[in-house]
């Protein structure tokens, strides 16, 4: 009897594949530090605006707001158009919306900024995944929709701590500018990213991703499984931001000192660049499982944080918060890749269709953890990653008992 011949090695992602992945990394860059962009300006602006920094912080879930209403009529209206043309012209407004910022004399045209930068995120969020995928082959769609999250994550390293280092030195107007040179910079090299590439080069693969819109014959969207596993995502999303939204008061509370807020998010957001580098590394070869990791991180995480109320030393509740930040970076960086690649394997031959439900769901759920934290601070502040870990859990136990996430 002769032994089994051992599997094949997934195909490697060559370098031009690398650098096309990279400038996709670099589009979700710059949407989401302009996304975040008040925050560390916060006071700043509203000096400057001569408001208060809560109707600056209304920029922010306002955003989500408008984003979460948009997405699937404008992903519709994108797919008259290709996919690299929707990108495009996506980033493009995010250009006017950050130059409008720049030139802002008064609250009404930062939030016209807002609004406008907002009704393009869900096109550029629902297609730029699936114009990964079509640049790979099939067995590298969890890999590449992972580098290109890591342009996520490197905005919560570098992107939003940069803009507000850099707006402390020259002002906010200013680094809305350069902020907007970015964005053109990034324009220009995705022109040649998503240019044909020659014959010669490997063809991408033929899965859901690579079909076209308005391509006939198309393998239907099970949408069952697509609304399953985007109703899990929703509440993963609303566990994350009722804590995430209060990051400040909760780590203030935790350390005694707001010093430590800092910190502790760069430490979470270099575990969310860990974090996503491992599920680019595990997501292709065994989803489900990555999934189920990924999860049970989570609620680890968030219940560490909880934890780390307890009534003990301060050095000892800041030594838990920290490992209880860096496990709850890293696990919700992740997820963002195990439910996007979900949706595409469940999406048939309409994967930008069905990445714009998973996109607006997100905005909900950042919506609405948004608001449920608001509601839970008239109570002590350990409830808010208390719930989160009851949300998380919940989480947990669907993904390993139905198994919404599609793989082995």
């Amino acid at each position: 009897m002769s032994a089994a011949a051992p599997p094949a090695a997934p195909a490697r992602i060559d370098a031009p594949t690398a650098a096309r992945l990279a400038v996709l990394a670099g589009a979700t860059f710059v949407y989401v530090t302009f996304e975040v962009f008040p925050v560390g300006l916060i006071h700043d602006i509203a000096a400057d605006l001569d408001v208060g920094a809560g109707r600056i912080g209304l920029l922010i879930s306002g955003y989500a707001v408008v984003a979460a209403l948009v997405t699937i009529p404008s992903v519709a209206l994108a797919a008259r158009v290709s996919r690299g043309t929707a990108l495009v012209v996506s980033l493009l407004v995010l250009v006017v919306a950050e130059l409008l910022a720049a030139c802002a004399t008064g609250f009404a045209t930062m939030a016209v900024s807002r609004v406008a930068a907002a009704l393009t995120h869900g096109v550029l969020w629902s297609l730029i995944a699936p114009a990964a995928a079509t640049l790979v082959p099939r067995e590298r769609v969890g890999t590449a929709t992972a580098v290109v999250f890591g342009g996520s994550s490197l905005a919560a390293i570098v992107g939003s701590p940069g803009t507000t280092l850099v707006g402390e030195l020259i002002g906010w107007r200013a680094t809305a500018l350069l902020l907007a040179a970015a964005t053109v910079a990034v324009t220009l090299a995705l022109v040649w990213a998503l240019r044909p590439r020659p014959t010669t080069t490997t063809p991408p693969h033929d899965g859901p991703a690579a079909v076209p819109p308005g391509t006939v014959n198309r393998p239907a969207v099970d949408w069952p499984a697509v609304l399953t596993l985007c109703a899990v995502a929703v509440v993963l999303v609303v566990a994350h931001f009722l804590s995430y939204t209060y990051f400040a008061v909760i780590v203030t509370e935790v350390a005694g000192a707001s010093g430590a807020v800092v910190v502790l998010l760069a430490v979470f957001g270099g575990a969310g660049a860990v974090g996503t580098y491992l599920i680019g590394r595990h997501n292709d070869s065994a989803p489900q499982r990555s999934a189920a990791v990924t999860m049970a991180a989570f609620a680890m995480g968030v219940g560490l944080l909880a934890l780390a109320f307890a009534p003990v030393p301060t050095a000892v509740r800041c030594a838990v918060a920290a490992v209880a930040v860096s496990v709850w970076g890293g696990a919700f960086a992740a997820a963002g890749p195990v439910f996007q690649t979900g949706v595409m394997r469940l999406a048939g031959g309409d994967a930008d269709r069905a990445s714009s439900v998973y996109v607006t769901g997100f905005q909900i759920g950042i919506a609405g953890g948004s608001a449920l934290g608001a509601a839970l601070l008239g109570h002590p502040v350990a409830w808010l990653p208390l719930v989160s870990t009851v949300l998380a859990t919940a989480v947990l136990a669907t993904v390993l008992i139905r198994r919404p996430v599609p793989g082995s």
